[in-house]
Order: C-alpha cells, then sequence, then structure tokens
C-alpha cells in the first residue's frame, strides 16, 4: 500500500469514528495468515492504555508511551486497516496522545528531563502519524517536528563535513554529546527520519543529496553496514583494511534493508542500480529464520536476537520491490507456531532489541505477516 493509500484508510477510520460507519469482511479461516494477523492486532489494541498510549512494562526507556505509542499506531493503520476500523475512537485516542508528545521544539521523546527516548525515531513516527491523519489544523506541529528532523541530519552547519564518516546522516537525537562527537548513528536512525520528512513533503536536495552521499559510503558490494561510528553496532563480519589500519565491515541483512529503504526515501528511483544490487544481495541471502552476513557463531547471537525485526524490515523491503506475496507461505511458517494464547509474541532471546517485550515483538510481527499479505 502505498502512502496516499494509507492516508485514505485513516481518513476512512476517522470518518467511522464520527460517523457510524461499518464494514464487514469475510471471517479468516482457522490458522490462517489472515487470523495470525487479526490476532495479534487484537493483543495490540487490547494494550493500549487509558491515555491513548501503549506504554512497555518490561523496559523502563518504554514506558512513557513517547516512542512505543507513535510505531505501534502507525504499524497498525499500515498493516491492518480493516482490523483498526473497529478502533476509530482509539485511533482518535493514539493520535491525541501522539500531540501531546510533541514539546516546544518540536521534538517527542523528550518529556523526561532525565530519560532521552529515542528522540529523533520517535518524532519521525509521529510525523508520519500525523500527516496520516490529514488534519489541517496539525500542519504547523508537523512543519515544528520536521524542522527539528531537519535540524538533526549531520551537515557542514553542524560541523560534520562532507569528509565526515557521519555526513548526511541521522543519529539517537536530541543535543550533541560533549567533545564533538556524534553519539550513536546507524542507518536505521537515518532511513526512518528520511522517510517522516519524504511523507511530509520535506526533503529539499541538500537534505537528499547529503543523505546519498552517507548511503554511497554505507553500501559495500550491493549491501550495506550499519554504522560508520559504532564498531559494536555492525553485526555482521568484519575483515582488516588492505592498508592494515582500521577494519572493514561487511554487510548483512537487516542493515541491507535500512539502506535500500533509505535510498528509496532519500528520492533515488527503484530502476537505480544502487537500488538494484541492494535487492540482488538481499536475493542473494533469503534466509529468513537468520539475517544473511550475520555469523551464526556471533557471540551476541544477533541472528536469534533480531528476529522479529528481520521479518519486519524484509516484509517492508517486499512491499517497496512489488513481490510482498511470495512471504506469505515462509512468514506464516516461521509465526504461526510462535503466536502465544492471546495473539502476541515474544522473543526471549531478543532482550538486546528490546523483542523480549511482547508489545513490541508483536508489532514486528504485524509488519512481518501484514506486508506478506500485502497485494
Amino acid at each position: 500500500m502505498g502512502w496516499s493509500g494509507f492516508s485514505r484508510c485513516l481518513s476512512l477510520i476517522l470518518v467511522i469514528s464520527l460517523g457510524g460507519c461499518s464494514t464487514s469482511n469475510p471471517i479468516p479461516e482457522v490458522g490462517s495468515p489472515q487470523q495470525l494477523l487479526e490476532r495479534a492486532c487484537n493483543y495490540l489494541w487490547a494494550q493500549q492504555a487509558e491515555d491513548g498510549g501503549w506504554h512497555s512494562e518490561t523496559h523502563g526507556l518504554l514506558r512513557s508511551g513517547q516512542a512505543l505509542t507513535p510505531f505501534v499506531l502507525f504499524t497498525l493503520l499500515k498493516m491492518a486497516p480493516d482490523v483498526a476500523q473497529q478502533h476509530a475512537d482509539d485511533v482518535v485516542r493514539a493520535i491525541a496522545f501522539i500531540r501531546s508528545s510533541v514539546n516546544e521544539d518540536g521534538v517527542v521523546g523528550l518529556n523526561d528531563p532525565d530519560v532521552a527516548e529515542y528522540p529523533n525515531y520517535s518524532s519521525a513516527f509521529a510525523v508520519r502519524c500525523l500527516v496520516a491523519a490529514g488534519r489541517q489544523d496539525d500542519r504547523h506541529l508537523i512543519e515544528r517536528i520536521c524542522l527539528y528532523l531537519q535540524s538533526q541530519q549531520f551537515s557542514e552547519r553542524r560541523g560534520f563535513g562532507r569528509e565526515h564518516p557521519v555526513h548526511g546522516a541521522w543519529g539517537f537525537g536530541g543535543p550533541l554529546p560533549l567533545g564533538g562527537s556524534p553519539g550513536h548513528v546507524d542507518i536505521s536512525y537515518t532511513r526512518h527520519v528520511l522517510e517522516a520528512l519524504r511523507d511530509a513533503d520535506a526533503i529539499d536536495s541538500g537534505i537528499a543529496s547529503r543523505a546519498q552521499l552517507f548511503l554511497k559510503r554505507m553500501q559495500r558490494d550491493g549491501g550495506f553496514y550499519f554504522s560508520s561510528v559504532v564498531e559494536a553496532a555492525n553485526k555482521g563480519e568484519s575483515t582488516p583494511a588492505p592498508d592494515g589500519e582500521g577494519t572493514i565491515y561487511l554487510p548483512y541483512a537487516t542493515a541491507t534493508s535500512e539502506g535500500l529503504l533509505a535510498l528509496l526515501a532519500a528520492g533515488v528511483k527503484p530502476d537505480d542500480p544502487r537500488v538494484l544490487i541492494a535487492i540482488d544481495w538481499l536475493d542473494s541471502h533469503p534466509d529468513l529464520e537468520h539475517p544473511g552476513g550475520i555469523p551464526r557463531d556471533h557471540p551476541e547471537r544477533w541472528g536469534q536476537v533480531l528476529f522479529f525485526y528481520h521479518l519486519s524490515i524484509r516484509g517492508e523491503v517486499a512491499i517497496a520491490s512489488g513481490d510482498a506475496a511470495r512471504l506469505l507461505e515462509p512468514m506464516t511458517n516461521l509465526l504461526s507456531d510462535r503466536q502465544r494464547n492471546d495473539g502476541s509474541f515474544v522473543n526471549p532471546l531478543g532482550t538486546l532489541m528490546k523483542e523480549d517485550d511482547p508489545i513490541l515483538a508483536t508489532a514486528l510481527a504485524v509488519t512481518a505477516i501484514g506486508a506478506a499479505l500485502t497485494p
């Protein structure tokens, strides 16, 4: 579904909440992928709090709902609009929660003065939800958040020239750490901010060219690696540089998926060679159960830690590539035995990526199976 289609779905949901319209859908076959999706979505809707947000009971950093709420809402609306139609009032409450989370500087994730809750990530998903809601009186709020996100790109203005390895990227967000360090910067933050700015029509030629320069540096042998400055964040294999100085980080499936989606969000055409070789790299690493390029004997067990995240982003890539239907059977096989009685999913090994939180893991699973069901 394109973004315009997503916006129309949300507009329909909001109309239903005001006008009392209803729709009827065939009852899915027991054990079908549609049933997997609906049970997971119903679980997520049941976890919505009275204040309209979603709050983690597993991780303190996600307890406020600033990051979790826009992510879960976006997932539900994009991947299961038919189910969301049954929760029109809940959609309205979630949108209101997101609006209330934006501070005076246009940032989501900084309401606690002591704990920053992924401000660039949270703000990006907030933009996507508000753009979809399509309310004229949100226009200035969206512009304020976009101005913040635009200002967060590492550029000459922020003291990161074209030769700096993070030039053109986005990081964790908020004030820069002391000492001129960019802090945590990776291809995932970059992709999510670009998608938000694209949806809000807030990417100019300067932002796009800087982002594409960063992505060019991150692409290797067709695939992508994750971070140019945080060595431990790269989960694939590595090799010493030929000159003996430094390390070359090799691509892997989740980072390559992020890079591919970031290229498209930055305005690179689907038939561009940079996109096509990334697709070729992913096609040559088709295993869904274990992200290609990550060693199976990695001491951190990243292949297991990233299980739902990997399925989710491979689903998003399949939508962008127009071949999501081929994932339906393998996604169903991987997820059907993992769904719990209440409809949720959880990854006991996923603490490092917070996949041990059933709300987060279930939202990722919804994206995976919802993508496979996308026409």
